[in-house]
């Protein structure tokens, strides 16, 4: 990777956690960045960090298995590392989704899927640009543009996940 674009990596990070932030306090009900949680949803938000973790730990032991092996992967190493944190976030999400804990008692879940949406759209617009182009591969592996592709895989299955479990509460409320 060379330094101009290692630049832009770190500069993409801190203007992306400077948006995060504000977008936090704009779909909070009371402005606070930090989402609030009563005692019941925290116990169950500690299992949903256990197997996350415990996912993260398994896939980076592979990752290890791997490369003890020299099986060496069309993919570029940080393309593989994120690989463990995306399959870690996703574990929490979807058990959060599943068990009624993934919205805290400040969020205003309309806000939220707003802020999702328009993450969606801004991971989208460099998946088309690399598609069209046909720039999905650095030195013949596969690299940063996969990131982008990644999130948008996380963010659709959130959002999925999401709409089947109100759609199940609903029907659930429907028949009480």
């Amino acid at each position: 990777m060379n330094v101009f674009l290692s630049y832009g990596v770190i500069v993409g990070i801190l203007v992306g956690i400077i948006i995060a932030i504000v977008l936090l306090k704009m779909a909070n009900t009371d402005h606070k960045v930090k989402t609030e949680y009563d005692e019941r949803q925290e116990a169950i938000r500690g299992k949903a960090y256990c197997y996350s973790f415990y996912t993260t730990v398994i896939y980076e032991v592979l990752m290890i298995m791997l490369s003890m092996a020299e099986i060496e992967l069309p993919i570029e190493d940080y393309i593989l590392h994120f690989g463990g944190i995306f399959a870690g976030c996703l574990v929490l999400c979807v058990y959060s989704i599943w068990h009624g804990v993934y919205w805290g008692l400040n969020n205003d879940h309309r806000r939220y899927m707003i802020v999702i949406a328009i993450c969606i759209v801004l991971n989208m617009i460099p998946v088309i640009g690399i598609f069209r182009g046909n720039l999905f591969s650095e030195n013949g592996k596969i690299g940063m543009p996969m990131l982008n592709v990644m999130v948008l895989i996380m963010l659709i299955v959130v959002c999925a996940e999401l709409l089947i479990k109100k759609s199940m509460d609903k029907k659930n409320a429907e028949e009480d």
